[in-house]
């Protein structure tokens, strides 16, 4: 990549609109050595070098930013992707490279650099993966409508899920099958149920099927979901949650409860919960 020509400069005005700073931008190919990382940089994560290595795409790099001060090239943002290069061999990248800005510019300009990004929002990051042929959105898509169900962005009924990240989740974690199972049981058993296609039920089904399997769960709990949801509710009052992992084993305790009440302690259909240190 050669150097440009040209300086493209670019105006940005101060919060009360009254000063103007004139910054001086140009896209340069710059030697890796000779890049300085900023006083005001996160600590570079060693696993997120790692998996930018594992699934290196020059043309997802984009370019780094550096600020050009008193001879020296001054690393404003990429320190992660910095790394990956030079683990990967590179000698030189394209850099953005700011000028006239001073070191409290430069930390100014690193905080404040994503204030005007939108960032993919879920639906957004699904529907591309189905365009782009991601085979991971794919089986995702044909596993929900195969239930009746789909991927929507707002959750106005039984058969939206907007839980995009759930549903990913529960994919990931516990693979397809135990997602249409989970999917498959939830319309069995609370068809019609808005809360019952949110994440913290789809959580809590999936993580049941996964210790449980199937058993009889639209039989025994098909009239019960309003008795599991308020009892949850009260569980995550009492106690707290951190985090989906806790979430999603109080939600499946409960519906062990549930599914237990009216059987005798001898019955072979009982459900034996272990993890003791999750309560409701």
């Amino acid at each position: 990549m050669q150097k440009s020509s040209e300086n493209k400069k670019t105006r940005t005005k101060t919060a009360n609109l009254v000063e103007a700073k004139l910054t001086a931008q140009e896209i340069a190919l710059i030697p890796l050595n000779q890049i300085i990382p900023g006083i005001y940089q996160r600590p570079t994560h060693p696993t997120q070098v790692a998996n930018i290595v594992k699934s290196f795409d020059e043309a997802k790099l984009g370019t780094l930013t550096v600020s050009q001060r008193d001879g020296n090239w001054y690393l404003v943002d990429g320190a992660h992707r910095l790394s990956a290069l030079r683990t990967l061999g590179y000698t030189h990248t394209a850099c953005l490279v700011l000028q006239n800005l001073t070191c409290a510019d430069e930390a100014d300009f690193f905080r404040k650099q994503d204030d005007d990004k939108r960032f993919l929002k879920p639906i957004d990051f699904f529907r591309a993966g189905l365009v782009a042929g991601d085979e991971k959105c794919l089986k995702i898509n044909e596993i929900v409508k195969a239930n009746g169900l789909q991927i929507s962005k707002s959750h106005n009924s039984f058969n939206e899920i907007a839980a995009i990240n759930t549903i990913l989740e529960i994919y990931d974690d516990y693979g397809c099958r135990i997602l249409d199972d989970t999917l498959r049981v939830i319309v069995q058993a609370w068809n019609g149920l808005s809360k019952a296609t949110q994440s913290d039920s789809l959580f809590g089904v999936a993580e049941f099927i996964h210790r449980y399997g199937m058993v009889d769960f639209a039989e025994r709990l098909s009239s019960k979901f309003t008795t599991v949801w308020n009892h949850y509710s009260e569980a995550l009052q009492i106690r707290g949650v951190r985090g989906h992992k806790s979430s999603r084993k109080k939600f499946c305790r409960v519906l062990v409860e549930c599914y237990n009440r009216g059987l005798g302690n001898s019955s072979t259909k009982r459900l034996k919960w272990i993890d003791e240190d999750v309560l409701v």
